[in-house]
């Protein structure tokens, strides 16, 4: 039995033992979510928004995070699900700290800053998110705003599942609008399984512009062994399919940037070059697609390839919209917390990437890689 037969048969498997319930099969090999990383202390005179504390200790001594703590407000949102999840907002005050000696830090009166409205991966929280958070609106001079799911972190509600992700995702964007936002000031950022809702809410809302991080093509197509051939997951029980960010990518209406690093084993390369090729053509922003990088180390591998990308497709959605330009943080200045320790999507999955389509397209690309 080849590998394709096999790993079709071991869903058919799970199918059985989870009472033929697709969404149950679903939810079975799609979320893991880790012991949280956080709990939420509630304002004692607004219920509606508190202060993130951590619960690891290594995250609570860590002079980074205890300042993403300081420079953010947790706030609640139910969504029409009825889960009530948190929202984790670092402002853009926080530029203006710890920036390298004679840097400008941005100035809070001067213009209003793009939002970062982020959607994390598998295996963490937005407590573990909270560095990297933090660097990115120092480094950018944006504002960020982290989505925790259902059944994750310190939210309250169900386990996690398909539908929470869009219904959380939604209530956080309209809880940004309802902040006083404008839609053309919001940029959904959704890295690896986050890239599922964030093409989800791309469809029906209006956004400034969408960054897919490691993004996967749909959920089932993740396990495919062997892609391009026949008895594959994806053909035989695509009743099971979501987040089929393949067919939603070519109705988006906003400019969109895609990276994906070459040596991903979680969520193989070809999965974001596709989704780029996809795209519309007059929303594709040149793709960033290191050849050295893996699922969870896109930024450490080349930190001034992926800030320098990401600055300039921030800057060019600026113009698009006739936002000011920003003044961000000294361009030296890089995020002092690796990644790949403190964010992750479980064990790797099945497919291997290894597929005719993937060498075709490693060959495509522009080298995005220092040498």
């Amino acid at each position: 039995m080849g590998s394709n037969c096999m790993a079709s048969f071991s869903i058919g498997c799970l199918f059985c033992f989870k009472g033929c319930s697709a969404e149950k099969v679903r939810n079975a090999f799609t979320f893991v979510p880790p012991r949280p990383s956080y709990s939420v202390e509630d304002d004692q005179e607004d219920a509606s928004k508190g202060r993130l504390k951590y619960r690891m200790l290594a995250l609570a001594n860590s002079s980074v995070y205890g300042q993403a703590s300081e420079a953010s407000t947790v706030h609640w949102v139910t969504s029409r699900r009825g889960s009530r999840v948190p929202l984790v907002w670092v402002r853009r005050e926080a530029c203006s700290r710890d920036v390298d000696e004679g840097s400008e830090p941005a100035d809070p009166g001067r213009s209003e800053p793009l939002v970062l409205l982020h959607c994390h991966g598998n295996a963490t929280d937005i407590g573990l998110m909270m560095g990297p958070y933090l660097e990115l609106a120092k480094v950018l001079g944006v504002e960020v705003v982290g989505v925790e799911y259902t059944g994750y972190g310190a939210a309250r509600g169900a386990k996690p599942s398909y539908g929470h992700t869009l219904a959380d995702l939604e209530a956080a964007y309209d809880f940004v609008v309802a902040s006083g936002v404008s839609p053309s000031r919001i940029v959904a950022y959704g890295q690896s399984v986050g890239s599922g809702p964030v093409c989800s809410l791309a469809c029906k809302a209006d956004l400034c512009g969408i960054i897919l991080h490691s993004p996967l093509l749909s959920a089932i197509k993740v396990v495919d062994p062997q892609p391009d051939r026949c008895c594959r997951p994806s053909a035989v029980w695509k009743c099971f399919d979501f987040y089929q960010n393949e067919r939603r990518v070519t109705a988006l209406r906003c400019p969109v940037l895609v990276m994906h690093g070459q040596r991903d084993e979680i969520i193989p390369f070809y999965h974001g070059y596709r989704l780029h090729q996809a795209c519309p053509k007059e929303h594709r922003w040149p793709g960033y697609f290191p050849k050295r990088a893996g699922h969870n180390d896109l930024v450490e591998v080349d930190m001034r390839g992926y800030f320098g990308q990401m600055s300039n497709f921030l800057r060019d959605l600026r113009t698009r919209n006739d936002l000011p330009a920003e003044k961000a943080s000294s361009a030296g200045m890089f995020p002092r917390v690796q990644q790949s320790q403190v964010h992750g999507d479980g064990p790797p999955a099945a497919a291997s990437g290894a597929s005719p389509d993937a060498a075709g397209a490693r060959s495509a690309v522009t080298d995005k890689d220092s040498a």
